[in-house]
């Protein structure tokens, strides 16, 4: 791929040209790259390719929100699999019951992992205000979803 702004340079001619000028280190090892003769790094061997990235990616509230909805889906599945394996060895009803039930909350759980997923870029875009609520109203939902489950199991035993 050339630059239209620089005709006739390659991608490695311009990341060749800014090592030439500038002290970076290596994304894998922390090698200084300056003045290297190759796109690989010397050190490691890592392949190197020229980037334009992000100061203001904030990650932070995405990924809380990923966990306060894997942990809890990861507690439930956990628990849906124990009931099951338990309901059929004891070849008890209310057990596979129990576990059959706890799909619900799990595919529901599974479903706004899914979303986080697949809109996260949109949900980079968001006012930072809005990307920290996210995380806090998951784990609210997280939790009264978690309770009722628990709530009904309780119930049910």
């Amino acid at each position: 791929m050339t630059n239209e702004s620089e005709p006739g340079h390659s991608e490695s001619d311009l990341l060749k040209m800014l090592l030439d000028v500038r002290d970076i280190p290596c994304p894998v090892c922390g090698y200084n790259l300056r003045a290297i003769t190759s796109t690989n790094c010397p050190e490691c061997g890592a392949k190197l390719d020229l980037r334009v990235g992000s100061t203001d990616l904030k990650l932070g509230p995405w990924l809380a929100a990923l966990l306060v909805v894997g942990l809890p889906l990861g507690f439930l599945v956990g628990a849906a699999l124990i009931g099951l394996a338990v309901g059929i060895a004891d070849n008890n009803l209310e057990d596979l019951t129990i576990a059959g039930g706890l799909l619900i909350p799990v595919i529901i759980m599974a479903g706004i992992l899914a979303m986080l997923i697949r809109r996260r870029r949109s949900i980079w875009c968001w006012p930072r205000w809005r990307q920290l609520l996210l995380p806090l109203l998951l784990l609210i939902t997280s939790v009264v979803i978690t309770v009722v489950v628990l709530g009904v199991i309780g119930m049910m035993l």
